[in-house]
């Protein structure tokens, strides 16, 4: 593919120069090589203009394009901040894909779309795995993962790696039909494990991920009933499950794929409305995680509330090495944003943070704290 016109090169000079660009490299990255890349250095040594390129050759329309980058930033930490860098992404590849329409008739709508949308659809399950696997509690992670889907317990971490994590989470989508079905499922499992709080967080960052994975899915069986467009499909295998200590007298049957219907075409290009909630309605008020971060730490000191947060997400905060290098390898931003998208109630927050507030050194300190936190996020709760 020749990509020589004057739209080309202006489309990648202006995102070479965009005040984001560190960030409009890691999504452009993410989409074509399927994996996310946060170090600087590899990023800096990229080109733009053969990132831009590559990304093209794969996208080969626009609207596949933007499908791409809106399932992506659904699945990232910060979304609405990568939302507007997507949108800037489509807007300035846009004259380059009418030129491109324009001069060739080769890309007129495929009967057979079967190898864009399979990369489409596996974005959100890849990420999925990329976040479990970049998690500080990922060993824990995958002992929780193995036991939803094996329904045993199994503390031999090379035995749970040999299924990979990708595998069990999509077995995990054919046993559980719903979220809530798996939902119950977790929550039953948890209270038969030591350390139940600790599970119930690692828990609760597990749901959260795969979260998006059914919400594509009921999305994608809507379009299934409603339309008479073709479809493909993205076949995954899946490794039968072997027996191990049963924790659970129910047992599950092993799936050995899992069907996903893929529309292939008519895609919604609406990237400013990402939603970051699992239920629609009633909508909630939309928030700028940094000014709830610049609120908080205007009235309160952000270490103490950092610690709050961790404990409430986590477990309780003891003082330990590992508890203060798991701290360090999250902003408050990131824990913000964890605890306004993991669903829980105010009640609950409220709660479990005033509880732990008076049950660390200076709790006095520790309960404004809390109450600054709470009133900062409440409203979007």
């Amino acid at each position: 593919m020749q990509l020589s016109s004057d739209s080309f090169y202006q489309a990648v000079s202006y995102l070479e120069h965009h005040t984001e660009s560190i960030r409009v490299k890691k999504l452009i990255f993410c989409i074509c090589h399927k994996n996310w890349e946060n170090n600087p250095n590899i990023l800096n040594g990229l080109s733009m203009e053969s990132l831009v390129e590559k990304l093209i050759a794969q996208q080969e329309t626009l609207e596949a394009l933007t499908l791409s980058l809106y399932r992506l930033v659904k699945t990232l930490n910060r979304p609405k901040i990568y939302a507007g860098i997507a949108k800037a992404i489509v807007e300035q590849l846009e004259p380059v894909y009418r030129e491109i329409s324009e001069d060739t008739e080769l890309l007129q709508p495929s009967t057979n779309s079967q190898d864009t949308h399979f990369s489409d659809d596996t974005v959100l399950l890849e990420q999925a795995v990329i976040n479990l696997s970049n998690h500080p509690e990922t060993a824990r992670i995958h002992k929780l993962v193995y036991a939803i889907t094996k329904n045993s317990w199994e503390n031999d971490l090379n035995r749970i790696q040999h299924y990979g994590l990708k595998n069990l989470i999509s077995e995990i989508l054919e046993i559980y039909p719903d979220y809530n079905s798996l939902k119950e499922a977790v929550v039953r499992l948890v209270g038969n494990i030591n350390k139940k709080n600790l599970y119930l967080s690692i828990a609760q960052v597990i749901l959260q991920q795969i979260d998006g994975l059914y919400k594509t899915l009921q999305k994608e069986e809507v379009s299934t009933e409603n339309s008479s467009n073709s479809y493909s499909t993205e076949i995954i295998s899946v490794r039968n499950s072997h027996n191990h200590q049963s924790i659970a007298p129910s047992s599950t049957s092993s799936l050995e794929t899992s069907v996903i219907n893929v529309p292939s075409a008519h895609v919604i290009t609406q990237l400013e409305t990402v939603q970051s909630t699992a239920t629609p309605s009633p909508p909630k008020p939309e928030y700028d995680i940094l000014e709830l971060r610049l609120e908080i730490m205007q009235y309160t000191n952000p270490l103490r509330a950092k610690i709050l947060l961790f404990s409430l997400l986590f477990h309780p905060w003891d003082r330990s090495g590992q508890d203060w290098s798991t701290l360090r390898s999250y902003a408050l931003d990131d824990l913000l944003e964890q605890i306004l998208q993991s669903g829980r109630s105010v009640a609950e927050i409220e709660g479990k943070l005033y509880n732990m507030a008076k049950s660390l050194h200076d709790s006095d300190s520790h309960l404004q704290t809390a109450s600054t936190v709470v009133e900062t996020i409440k409203p979007f709760l």
